[in-house]
């Protein structure tokens, strides 16, 4: 990642507050079990993030401070610390694997122990979340060397792949580069994603039944890949498009003539 500065780019808390209320109403709609999946995966993908980076590392009394307010009644709390930090000179790669990824693995730790409640955890998972989509115009845009170029994926668990694979050869023909993931599980999917360099990532859903996966796969993309742009098309348009709106993706396509427009599109974002 490479950082712009904390004052080039203040933290967005108009943006913030838009992503808490997307992810609220989007969790609203789902059951426990969805929710706590979600919950999990965004402090799995955090976690996990590469934590060797040669910046200065936060102390624990900081991390826990983080977690907090994360946790606080005041719904800004959490933002407002890193808005903080990135005022007094904290760089991106120090919010983003430093204070971040250490409050999931504690916050992950306090759930394990039973410190934290399952409602208190969910908060402040949102929250972190909402935190990292208020700060995605702080990473650079990504561009691929080789001409236009995208990954197509389909949702784990989809059955027919068949559109999938007949879009994934048009735009072929059409001179873009694709990367066809079909992959078994989610972490697979995900995997086979973080290995292209694409910076355009399209998912094919085959209705509402697919939201539960597809918000997971946005949801580990938006951490692992934050600078990329990702849409949905499929069925799960034309049966769920608000949902899909909520879940913050950069663009949706219900057929062939949509998707190619939302590329282009997507794709002349990335030349300005």
């Amino acid at each position: 990642m490479r950082d712009q500065g904390p004052h080039e780019y203040p933290f967005n808390l108009a943006q913030y507050a838009q992503a808490q209320q997307r992810i609220r109403r989007f969790k609203s709609n789902l059951s426990r079990d969805c929710v706590e999946d979600l919950a999990r995966e965004v402090i799995r993908r955090l976690a996990e993030q590469n934590f060797t980076l040669s910046v200065e590392i936060p102390s624990d009394d900081q991390i826990e401070h983080l977690c907090h307010a994360l946790l606080a009644n005041d719904d800004q709390a959490g933002a407002a610390f890193i808005h903080d930090m990135r005022s007094a000179g904290a760089s991106i790669d120090a919010v983003y694997l430093k204070y971040l990824a250490g409050a999931a693995r504690m916050l992950g730790e306090w759930w394990d122990d039973d410190l934290v409640s399952f409602p208190q955890v969910t908060l402040a998972t949102s929250r972190m979340y909402a935190i990292m989509r208020a700060m995605r115009h702080q990473f650079p845009i990504p561009t691929a060397a080789t001409g236009r170029s995208a990954v197509f994926a389909s949702v784990p668990g989809e059955a027919h792949t068949l559109g999938l694979r007949i879009a994934t050869d048009l735009f072929r023909k059409d001179g873009w580069k694709i990367d066809l993931v079909i992959a078994e599980s989610h972490d697979a999917t995900v995997c086979d994603i973080v290995r292209s360099d694409a910076p355009l990532i399209g998912f094919s859903a085959g209705g509402r039944h697919s939201l539960q996966a597809l918000s997971r796969l946005v949801i580990a993309l938006r951490i692992e890949k934050p600078a990329a742009l990702l849409f949905v098309s499929g069925q799960v348009i034309e049966d769920a498009s608000e949902a899909v709106k909520l879940l913050g993706v950069d663009g949706m396509a219900g057929d062939m003539d949509t998707a190619k427009s939302v590329m282009e599109t997507l794709w002349s974002t990335l030349q300005t």
